[in-house]
């Protein structure tokens, strides 16, 4: 072989060489990009895995905080509605039939049971509706367009002679309540203005053990909600 043929081969080798290098070259800064995006995208990745850790946290504070305030407004329901049901501090027979107790946040009127109702029904008796239509006379005068509440109670009597028309006090309370609630509604009272609510035996204003203090208990008690 010629030097000259020896020299052309040594200068293809060298320039074969420099492009393999040039390729390697390019592919480790290609490789560095990459690794610079894939880094970026990490550190976004990162981020945004932060930022959502916190409005998690954030929507759960939010939640808590709706928790503790509905929970504070059941318990004011509660203690306003504790207020309105509980007896009156006066005794009943300092009461005349139909008259009013007057209170801050409620006035009411009891009405002892065995004038409203005979013994074991729910049917208005002639006495009952004469004494409501004194009733009706001041929820249209003085207490106007305000929001009335018909609480029923009874005594601890258990339902005996009349099983077969009640299952338990409470259902009788509950039908003597609606009875009253028909009649204000009869009269003209809104529908939408009163709320019936059956009590029970619940909530005695006397001692169940003597038949004075269980004809107190049967009662029916007309509430108006002062706005």
């Amino acid at each position: 072989m010629t030097r000259s043929r020896l020299g052309a081969l040594s200068i293809s080798f060298a320039m074969a060489a420099l492009s393999t290098l040039g390729c390697c070259e390019k592919e480790k800064k290609l490789i560095e990009a990459l690794n610079a995006d894939n880094k970026k995208l990490l550190d976004t990745k990162t981020q945004l895995q932060g930022e959502n850790a916190g409005l998690k946290a954030r929507q759960q504070d939010l939640l808590d905080q709706m928790d503790a305030k509905e929970a504070a407004l059941l318990a004011a329901n509660q203690k306003i509605a504790d207020l309105e049901a509980r007896p009156t501090t006066k005794p009943v027979e300092t009461k005349k039939e139909g008259e009013w107790d007057i209170g801050v946040h409620a006035d009411r009127v009891t009405l002892t049971g065995d004038i409203l109702f005979a013994s074991g029904r729910a049917t208005l008796t002639a006495a009952g509706r004469t004494t409501l239509n004194r009733i009706i006379s001041t929820l249209r005068t003085r207490y106007a367009g305000m929001p009335v509440r018909v609480y029923g109670y009874t005594d601890t009597d258990p339902i005996r002679v009349t099983k077969k028309l009640w299952t338990d006090n409470l259902d009788l309370s509950a039908n003597r309540a609606m009875a009253v609630t028909r009649y204000l509604q009869a009269a003209g009272i809104p529908a939408d203005q009163i709320e019936t609510v059956a009590m029970g035996q619940s909530r005695p204003v006397a001692s169940n053990s003597s038949r004075t203090g269980k004809a107190r208990n049967r009662r029916v008690e007309i509430v108006v909600i002062k706005k």
